[in-house]
């Protein structure tokens, strides 16, 4: 039986009020003739009124994080006293084998791209267990027109700052296996979208950015299918790289429009760094790749990580040392704060 033709996507904004994941799941339920609708976590009351005058059955939440699950749960608590079907998804569910905890009708454990079967004939196959979607060259575009007059608001080197910023994915997954990383919890192995250019071109036409943001965990410039996928389109964009990228290809994507990028460097000590982290990245990569960047004009954001389990003092002295040698506008996450467990 059908479950619904419309549902209300909403999350708490943890660092941006974005959410690619809702995105995508809007433009595939739109293709399917379901209408979607945003509401971006605020006010319990405001919400509370907002679903009493709402014909809207299905409500589905996102979370990344503990942290944003945790600021969630009022809200979907608030939902299901007012009889709505309650739905969870998200990077945070699939870390978990179960939650009986959360205050919701039905969890994705898995990726959630099979939702419109579930709300058009009630099919429970995304819920009942961990799926994952294994041709992203087969998804649709999300649909950032959901996000109207929201900013991205993703802004981490100057020259991003107020710049309308449009956000890009096309892979999951990552080949390095670092022992600190999210991406750990991820599916085994990378799926890529090889339509870079097609996409990028539609997206500039149709939203206007001043900048993308290819969110991606690694970029796959490693891949050559990606790379020709691309074909001439040139666009100024940021993007996550690591330090021992090659330098061809760095500079490939700088000719192709890249003018801000992060990489992790985590520790400054070598040893600590590849044999605790796992990282696989010596000093003399990083400094190279440095020079590139700078001598291009790129902004960078390199990332450190400190109080991490076996650090010394003189390892994190060591860190910040790295920092000051390396420049560009340094990052420091703790490594508590990260949510990632034990080495």
């Amino acid at each position: 039986m059908p479950v619904a033709m419309k549902i209300l996507f909403s999350f708490f904004p943890l660092f941006v009020a974005y959410n690619h994941g809702i995105a995508l799941l809007s433009a595939l339920c739109k293709a399917q003739g379901i209408e979607t609708f945003l509401y971006i976590l605020d006010d319990p009351g405001l919400f509370k009124n907002y679903l009493k005058n709402s014909d809207i059955l299905c409500v589905g939440f996102s979370a990344v994080t503990e942290h944003d699950y945790l600021k969630s749960i009022p809200f979907m608590e608030i939902a299901h006293a007012e009889r709505k079907l309650v739905m969870l998804g998200g990077v945070y569910p699939r870390r978990m084998k179960y939650m009986p905890e959360a205050p919701a009708n039905l969890i994705c454990f898995g990726e959630g791209e099979l939702l419109p079967e579930f709300l058009l004939s009630g099919d429970l196959e995304i819920f009942s267990e961990p799926m994952i979607y294994p041709d992203l060259n087969r998804l649709p575009l999300p649909d950032y027109d959901l996000f109207k007059d929201i900013p991205f608001e993703r802004a981490q080197l100057p020259v991003m700052k107020d710049k309308k910023i449009l956000p890009y994915y096309s892979s999951r997954g990552c080949p390095y296996k670092c022992s600190f990383c999210e991406v750990r919890y991820q599916p085994k192995g990378i799926r890529i979208r090889y339509n870079v250019g097609d996409d990028i071109s539609y997206l500039l036409g149709r939203y206007q950015p001043d900048i993308v943001f290819m969110g991606d965990t690694l970029l796959p410039y490693y891949d050559k299918k990606w790379r020709n996928s691309w074909a001439d389109i040139s666009f100024p964009f940021a993007a996550y790289i690591r330090a021992d990228i090659p330098e061809d290809i760095l500079v490939w994507l700088i000719e192709r429009g890249m003018i801000a990028c992060a990489f992790g460097i985590e520790s400054g000590n070598q040893e600590y760094r590849n044999d605790i982290l796992k990282k696989q990245l010596l000093d003399s990569d990083i400094f190279n790749t440095v020079k590139i960047l700078q001598k291009n004009n790129v902004e960078y954001a390199p990332f450190y990580m400190t109080d991490s389990p076996g650090e010394t003092f003189t390892i994190k002295a060591q860190t910040y040392k790295m920092a000051d040698k390396t420049g560009g506008y340094p990052v420091f996450f703790k490594y508590e704060e990260l949510g990632t467990g034990d080495l």
